[in-house]
């Protein structure tokens, strides 16, 4: 029992350590929770907005541009600097992504147009495959943030200059004129047959936006709960209750 009434201290001590512990962790999972909570705000916002009436030209100007927004521009395609994205997968088919400038009409901005999709063998060169859709002027779609990550990784394959993803500042470093901070992803449209067939397959095939889904922000939360539960049966089985930290466990002296 003396023993145990001298460890006691030391087991307070380290069983509140845990707690701290314990709470710490848990804070963080309420982070990740409020985190989700943002997430989905931003995806109900960028839903109704793609609900709303496609915003159309108005005489010789453009429509305004604004993120998740369901317009139609028109313009002129600058093919002779357009992107190619690698590394994509239509259907289980390896394949690229075309990006091409669009010079908006009575402006001297482009938006850029990810125009969809082109099957390549290596996902990387589309080979003499021709996507061409020069003398269309119109073009329907969803306006996105274009992302400025510096993660565009620009790469020279075969003459051709490829892509691993969109870059703002990369790919306007590129062009002579400035380009939108929004990207449009082209909507299939009855104009889709001025775009390259293949045994009946449009190409450009068209991409969709991407999902808006809740993240990872809830399994994060779980985990963190989780850990915070497991620290606290931890302290309680292992400091509270059972070995002292000196690795004895406390037993009471003889009896008489």
């Amino acid at each position: 029992m003396d023993a145990d009434r001298r460890a006691r201290p030391r087991r307070i001590l380290l069983f509140g350590l845990v707690i701290l512990m314990s709470a710490g962790t848990a804070s963080l999972g309420v982070w990740q929770l409020r985190r989700l909570a943002a997430r989905r705000a931003v995806n109900r916002a960028a839903l109704a907005g793609r609900e709303l009436p496609r915003l159309l030209p108005q005489g010789t100007g453009h429509p305004r541009l604004s993120p998740n927004r369901r317009v139609l521009l028109r313009g002129k395609l600058d093919e002779a600097r357009e992107f190619v994205l690698r590394g994509r997968l239509l259907r289980g088919i390896p394949a690229v992504l075309i990006v091409t400038p669009l010079r908006l009409t009575g402006s001297d901005t482009a938006v850029l147009l990810n125009r969809g999709y082109v099957p390549a063998p290596d996902a990387v060169d589309p080979g003499a495959a021709t996507w061409s859709e020069q003398g269309r002027s119109d073009f329907p779609g969803v306006l996105l943030d274009l992302p400025d990550r510096g993660d565009g990784e620009p790469l020279l394959h075969r003459g051709r200059e490829t892509w691993h993803s969109l870059d703002r500042t990369a790919m306007a470093a590129r062009l002579p004129y400035p380009i939108a901070a929004m990207y449009l992803v082209v909507e299939p449209d009855s104009a889709d047959g001025n775009a390259h067939t293949v045994q009946g397959t449009v190409y450009p095939f068209r991409a969709e936006p991407p999902e808006m889904d809740d993240g990872p922000h809830l399994m994060y939360a779980i985990q963190w709960f989780g850990i915070s539960v497991a620290m606290v049966a931890f302290g309680w089985l292992f400091i509270w209750r059972g070995k002292t930290p000196g690795g004895s466990m406390p037993v009471d002296g003889p009896s008489g």
